[in-house]
């Protein structure tokens, strides 16, 4: 996979989750969590790119099991930021019920599921 292949792959993947969260803040119950939902896309989107790049050298090398602990580095990674961003929020925000877990799961499926398509063709192609 390409730069130039990825980058309109996340453009598209991104459009189409801002459109999501766009259609989940139409929900009374979830206007108040625009702003962290617009957050989360952004942070996904960064972790995406980051995860693209790191993985595309890792594919590159000569010992195939640097590709493989990139993903599971990363898998684990995102695990536990992601566990860390709801703790976090939950304590600083004290949302008042708990659709605010709502627009945070929708990026983290959306992404997830981007990423292991890239990540499934990097390692298909080893660039």
């Amino acid at each position: 996979m390409t730069n130039q292949q990825f980058f309109a792959h996340l453009g598209i993947v991104t459009a189409a989750t801002a459109a999501i969260l766009l259609g989940l803040q139409q929900i009374p119950a979830m206007q108040s969590y625009q702003i962290f939902g617009w957050i989360c896309l952004g942070g996904f989107v960064v972790l995406s790119i980051l995860m693209f790049l790191v993985a595309r050298v890792s594919a590159k090398s000569k010992n195939k099991n640097d590709f493989t602990s990139t993903v599971l580095g990363f898998t684990a990674g995102k695990m536990m930021f992601t566990i860390m961003i709801l703790y976090t929020y939950l304590k600083l925000a004290e949302p008042a019920d708990k659709f605010f877990v709502a627009p945070f799961f929708t990026c983290y499926f959306i992404y997830t599921a981007f990423e292991t398509y890239f990540m499934m063709r990097l390692g298909r192609t080893g660039v």
